[in-house]
């Protein structure tokens, strides 16, 4: 396939979940061209592409939105609303990656155009069987997530209840409530429960749980469901991502599993 045929993704945010994108695009991991990138912190964004072969160039979400056929967010849920309006106003698809910066009103002007909203189903899996359950009714969902201290520090919940992360010797549960609670208080740590939440639609029946825990060396996400097909039940337990220890490295291996999705003609599973 030459460099002309090839799908053009451009990046916005060049943090973890960004460079490893961009990374399996410039090594051929993904058959797709690397349009550009972008960051809210200059240096960063120049970093990365100077790192790869491509050297793709640095440019404003705007540019990145014209040169792109896909747009990837994978910078933090403040981006979103920008990305969604310029790519629903210049007919690109968008992938996103910071689902808890995505409104009911984003959905609904998706659905009322003629381009593709994509979530990832980041660092859960099952994904495939809620998406089915919702067909039904579905009673009740919670999520239990689970990460060692250091994946919550700096979390605006966190620093707002003067919680001590430090001090920890034991589990400690940090938060109960909903996703849209969860997301407020740890925009980048719980994206999960916005993907779960928008997968079963259950409004008022869904309940998120955080806990940080010293003995764990893992992010571990153990999910509940029970409804008219039945119960489900999964855990799974993550290796953080060892640029950020917020991130779980699976959230980045699905964001590149997404679009070879997307990109393939061989399409695998709901």
């Amino acid at each position: 396939m030459s460099e002309h045929t090839l799908k053009k993704v451009g990046l916005i945010g060049c943090g973890a979940i960004g460079t490893r994108i961009a990374r399996a695009i410039d090594t051929g991991e993904l058959k797709a061209a690397l349009a550009g990138v972008c960051d809210i912190d200059p240096q960063r964004a120049r970093t990365l592409s100077e790192s790869l072969n491509g050297k793709p160039p640095i440019m404003s979400a705007a540019q990145i939105v014209d040169a792109a056929d896909i747009v990837v967010e994978a910078a933090h849920v403040s981006a979103v609303p920008e990305a969604v309006d310029l790519c629903i106003e210049k007919g690109k698809d968008l992938m996103v990656m910071s689902v808890g910066g995505l409104t009911p009103e984003h959905f609904e002007r998706f659905e009322n155009s003629a381009v593709n909203l994509y979530m990832p189903s980041g660092a859960v899996c099952g994904l495939d069987g809620v998406l089915a359950s919702n067909l039904e009714h579905i009673d009740t969902v919670t999520l239990t997530t689970r990460k060692p201290p250091a994946g919550l520090k700096d979390a605006p919940f966190i620093v707002q209840n003067n919680i001590d992360l430090d001090s920890l010797t034991a589990e400690k549960t940090v938060f109960e409530g909903s996703p849209a609670q969860a997301i407020k208080g740890f925009p980048k740590n719980i994206n999960v429960a916005t993907t779960l939440y928008n997968a079963a639609n259950v409004d008022g029946k869904f309940r998120v749980r955080i806990v940080a825990d010293p003995a764990v060396h893992s992010n571990i996400h153990e999910i509940n469901l029970s409804g008219a097909l039945g119960s489900i039940r999964i855990t799974v337990e993550n290796v953080p991502s060892p640029d950020n220890p917020r991130t779980s490295a699976l959230a980045y291996y699905s964001a590149i599993a997404t679009l070879r999705k997307i990109l393939s003609h061989v399409k695998i599973g709901t």
